[in-house]
């Protein structure tokens, strides 16, 4: 119940947002617009549906744009050296694999903690891509379902978003009808119950954070094939913080245990409206950021705040 009316809220919020961006700026509504801002915003929707995923454990990683930076320096190496479609797609995205076992190792394993475990990985992993590729972008020309899915529509609608949105069905049924899916809220409600319920806990956090960097994964070809480069030490410059800013609007709790996919596309949509109306008005890039963190700030203080206000009503409704 929860769950929904925080959904229901922020379909509100993002309703206003866009009746408000539409006034802002004469641009907003037109379809040139709308079509990139749909690309942009399912770039950003693929990693926090994997963001949503490790936080609802009760996890965090901070990685993700190190892994797509990663991922697009790989592809776009490969792709210039002439391999076919399947090394070209397969290689990059094993490698995110690898990233998320080494953050679920970390965290599941070693006991390092969710924050500085990715901390430290976001650092290794951007740095792994700028040293393979010494440093410069490295230019290509992909193979062509490559660059479908970065640029191609499927009956006018960009590929990408139809990615997302299977990516979000997918998500939606694991962690709704899937035993997986319910030891993931298990975990991240109470990991000591989890446990003793037979729950292994390892096992599950392992999962999670190998799911994210695969989405972070899918993204980074996707974003590699979009500017038509790999960009080791620019792409994917504080993806993590849209992508949880996009999760935490969509209403999931920071601590874990409590959080919809469905918030999460919700998120992604206030999040992608909000850095396309910056763009049109001319809003520099670092006070993007300044906003986007206070949006987070807003979100995080309206979850904790909420039960209390629902406990003053309670009591009020109970003495009346």
């Amino acid at each position: 119940m929860k769950e929904r009316l925080s959904i229901n809220s922020n379909l509100v919020v993002l309703a206003v947002l866009l009746v408000v961006a539409g006034l802002a700026s004469p641009y907003f509504w037109t379809i040139e617009n709308i079509v990139n801002l749909i690309r942009v915003t399912s770039l950003i929707g693929i990693i926090a549906v994997g963001m949503n995923v490790v936080i609802i454990s009760g996890g965090i990683d901070l990685s993700v744009g190190s892994v797509v930076a990663l991922v697009g320096t790989l592809a776009a190496s490969l792709a210039t050296a002439g391999y076919p479609l399947g090394i070209v797609v397969l290689v990059p995205i094993a490698a995110a694999l690898v990233a998320g076992l080494v953050n679920g190792s970390l965290v599941a394993l070693l006991g390092f903690q969710p924050f500085v475990a990715t901390l430290v990985t976001m650092t290794v992993f951007r740095g792994s891509g700028l040293v393979y590729s010494a440093g410069q972008p490295i230019y290509a020309d992909y193979p062509a379902f490559i660059a479908f899915l970065a640029r191609g529509t499927f009956g006018g609608v960009p590929a990408p978003a139809v990615l997302f949105f299977a990516i979000v069905l997918v998500t939606w049924y694991v962690m709704r009808f899937r035993a997986i899916g319910r030891m993931i809220y298990m975990v991240g409600a109470n990991e000591k119950a989890a446990y003793y319920g037979g729950v292994s806990v390892w096992r599950v956090k392992l999962f999670t954070y190998v799911y994210c960097a695969a989405l972070a994964g899918i993204a980074g070809l996707i974003l590699t094939a979009r500017m038509g480069s790999g960009e080791p030490g620019q792409a994917g410059v504080l993806y993590e913080l849209d992508a949880i800013a996009a999760v935490v609007i969509g209403g999931t709790a920071l601590q874990g245990g409590r959080g919809s996919v469905w918030g999460a596309l919700v998120g992604a949509l206030v999040i992608g409206v909000m850095s396309n109306l910056f763009n049109l008005l001319g809003v520099a890039p670092e006070w993007q950021n300044v906003s986007k963190g206070a949006v987070i700030l807003a979100a995080v203080i309206m979850a904790g705040a909420g039960p209390f206000i629902g406990a003053i009503f309670a009591r009020r409704a109970s003495n009346g």
